[in-house]
């Protein structure tokens, strides 16, 4: 008798585990900016843009925590990307280690701020290369897990430029999931936001939050990867 094949995950799935990391980039971008110097750990543009501000107070500081972090994220896409490859299609089980990874990440920003109230300078940037890490690996998982739909989970600027050609294109396809992911990056950034009003320490473990409910949201193991 023939074995049959798992079946392959349904975009629903997928779209979920979209969604939920991106609500942790927006609460782990909110974190990094408000908390270790105006730097953004997932959306580098961002980053790239702030370092040609020389006007800016503490302009040095900028630059050396974005460098850091635009480091940090390039290793962290290249080492997940290498242990959840794309060719022969990634497992959901090596999708799901590097997820482990990020979570793990983001747990260590959150005892690294808890150290001390006012971080210094090495401090900052090991707390901004952990979150950088995180997110890139997060970026790539969420590449590895795509379906299709033209969706970013740590930028939104392709997400909403799909979504757009694609109402000029008379198209509603994939439009759910691409406003979902815009808006819960926002709730993610509220979300690490309040967190901080009540202690500082927080944002980071509201990212981490978010990274594991999308663990729990990914296929099981065996299920065919797109």
């Amino acid at each position: 008798m023939r074995a049959t094949s798992p079946a392959a995950p349904t975009p629903t799935r997928l779209s979920v585990v979209a969604v939920l990391l991106s609500f942790a980039t927006g609460a782990g971008d909110a974190f990094a900016f408000v908390q270790l110097g105006s730097v953004f750990t997932a959306n580098m543009t961002g980053s790239l843009i702030l370092s040609g501000l020389t006007s800016r107070p503490g302009y040095g500081a900028l630059v050396s925590g974005a460098a850091t972090a635009l480091g940090a994220f390039l290793i962290a896409v290249y080492l997940a990307s290498k242990a959840a490859p794309k060719h022969p299609a990634a497992r959901w089980s090596q999708i799901r280690a590097v997820l482990l990874a990020v979570v793990a990440l983001d747990l260590v920003v959150l005892i690294l701020r808890s150290v001390h109230s006012t971080p210094g300078t090495t401090l900052r940037l090991l707390m901004l290369a952990a979150s950088a890490a995180a997110m890139g690996a997060q970026t790539a998982a969420a590449k590895r897990s795509a379906h299709g739909a033209g969706v970013t989970t740590t930028f939104v600027t392709g997400t909403l430029t799909s979504l757009a050609q694609d109402a000029a294109d008379g198209s509603t396809r994939h439009a759910g999931v691409r406003v979902a992911v815009v808006v819960t990056l926002v709730l993610g950034a509220l979300a690490a936001s309040g967190a901080m009003e009540i202690d500082a320490r927080l944002g980071p473990a509201v990212a981490a939050v978010g990274a594991a409910a999308a663990i729990l949201a990914l296929p099981r193991a065996g299920s065919p990867a797109p």
